[in-house]
């Protein structure tokens, strides 16, 4: 009983922090909005455990954050920032997480990884979010001639 209760609060609260940043849950894919369901459900049910807060309590933020997680990849970060510019802090915060995702530094536990993971491989995410995933891959394979070869210093 409390599960329903808990999914249907958990509901709620992801489409009314969705409408704040022009997205609805009931306008994405059943199947998608369904996977972002069971993340945030999974991740508010693991933290209500871990630190015995009721689910109530744990909910509003790590509903927000999948909010801008979510934004951030179905929108892009140009898009936020031009239409809700007083949220650059959390567009930029975001941005670091997806940044931490990209170079295998996030926690596992994470959220926005766990957004991530499930976003960046669907048609959905905005093209300029998967192009700055690209391009730290790239730099994260790239080496720089020099910096980290040491073939090149002499110990004499």
């Amino acid at each position: 009983m409390f599960n329903f209760f808990e999914k249907n609060l958990e509901k709620r609260l992801l489409c009314n922090h969705l409408l704040s940043v022009g997205l609805e849950l009931s306008e994405m894919p059943p199947g998608l909005a369904r996977q972002l369901l069971q993340i945030v459900h999974q991740q508010v049910t693991s933290v209500s455990r871990k630190y015995k807060q009721p689910v109530h309590i744990v909910s509003e933020s790590i509903i927000c954050s999948a909010t801008w997680g979510i934004a951030y990849c179905l929108l892009g970060p140009s898009k936020l920032l031009d239409v809700y510019p007083e949220f650059k802090d959390r567009t930029e915060e975001t941005e670091m997480e997806l940044l931490l995702f990209q170079g295998g530094n996030s926690s596992e536990n994470n959220i926005y990884q766990q957004i991530f993971r499930l976003l960046l491989v669907t048609p959905y995410c905005h093209p300029e979010v998967k192009t700055l995933c690209e391009q730290t891959r790239l730099a994260s394979v790239k080496s720089i001639p020099g910096v980290f070869d040491n073939s090149l210093m002499s110990l004499h």
